[in-house]
């Protein structure tokens, strides 16, 4: 354990020294958090517990002087990449002392590009991160009734298959142009991480299960596709349009928008009450199309990293003999 030099004497415990019982609190705090998002995760948490078990999954947790968790932390670490999946912290000595704990000389060590994304209100936590020297941003997340979707009739359009992988890989990249500090996926923008961004996103579970009913593409000859939304589900009586991009030279055609609303209808028709997203505060264009289709903010996220920074990450490492 580690004692640091706040006034209450926090201290920072390694996450999985602590007894299943207290982790399993930790689990049902944050699910019941996701739960206020229309989210079921307990999918994810059964994972997460795998992994603290096995030790692929690490973190901390914050005590305070009487023993009681008041902030915590997991991170896993593939391929030199630092990946943070939940934050959460009572006030801002917690805060700061979990960052420095998680971005410490030991951690970035083995570590050469940083991704922060966490469903957090922690305080203090931006300036905090960028005193790291991460790039932060706020990500929205937005909900809009199903109730009165209605699709538009377009005939080029057809549902997505895994056959699209590889299209929509393509399709990521030439959308999402070059590498973003701060961007939770694929933040180098290379092909090999746009390919498994959508992999991991229509075959994996940490975004929901895909929905092949209500996920949609617009091709453009032979595997190629100038437009796709992914939806997934995420309780009961959620979807959740995980991605919804147009190719930019097709951007002002209004193509985003009706995908938008038969993406919408589609999940509608499976039984879907309502429909959510992510996206990003700095991305004016698509907050304006979410806005205009009756999306409203229902929480939010802060994002942040940096991608192969080694002269601002040099300064954190141990010096190798």
């Amino acid at each position: 354990m580690t004692l640091l030099s706040f006034p209450n004497r926090l201290r920072v415990v390694d996450w999985r020294t602590l007894p299943p019982e207290r982790v399993e609190a930790l689990y049902s705090a944050e699910a019941d958090r996701w739960a206020r998002l229309d989210w079921d995760t307990t999918t994810q948490w059964q994972e997460v517990e795998r992994g603290r078990r096995f030790g692929t999954t690490a973190g901390f947790a914050v005590l305070d002087e009487h023993g009681e968790i008041i902030g915590w932390t997991f991170y896993q670490i593939r391929s030199r990449v630092l990946q943070v999946g939940v934050f959460d912290a009572a006030s801002e000595p917690v805060t700061i002392a979990l960052v420095d704990k998680l971005l410490s000389e030991q951690t970035l060590a083995f570590v050469d590009s940083i991704t922060f994304f966490a469903l957090t209100d922690a305080p203090a936590l931006t300036p905090a991160l960028r005193n790291k020297g991460l790039q932060v941003e706020r990500y929205w997340y937005l909900s809009r009734d199903l109730s009165r979707s209605a699709p538009p009739d377009l005939n080029d359009i057809r549902r997505w298959r895994f056959e699209d992988i590889q299209a929509t890989a393509e399709l990521f990249g030439r959308s999402y142009k070059g590498a973003s500090d701060s961007r939770p996926f694929a933040p180098g923008g290379t092909a090999d991480e746009w390919a498994e961004y959508v992999n991991r996103l229509t075959r994996g579970f940490g975004c929901g299960t895909l929905m092949p009913e209500a996920s949609l593409c617009v091709p453009s000859g032979p595997n190629y596709l100038v437009g796709a939304a992914l939806v997934t589900k995420i309780s009961e009586s959620t979807a959740h349009l995980a991605q919804l991009v147009v190719d930019p030279q097709f951007q002002a055609r209004r193509l985003g928008a009706q995908l938008l609303e038969m993406a919408a209808a589609a999940a509608a028709r499976q039984g879907c009450r309502r429909l959510t997203l992510i996206v990003g505060g700095s991305n004016r264009r698509a907050r304006s199309v979410y806005e205009t289709a009756r999306f409203h903010a229902t929480g939010s996220f802060v994002a942040a990293g940096v991608f192969n920074r080694a002269d601002q990450l040099a300064s954190r490492r141990p010096a190798r003999s």
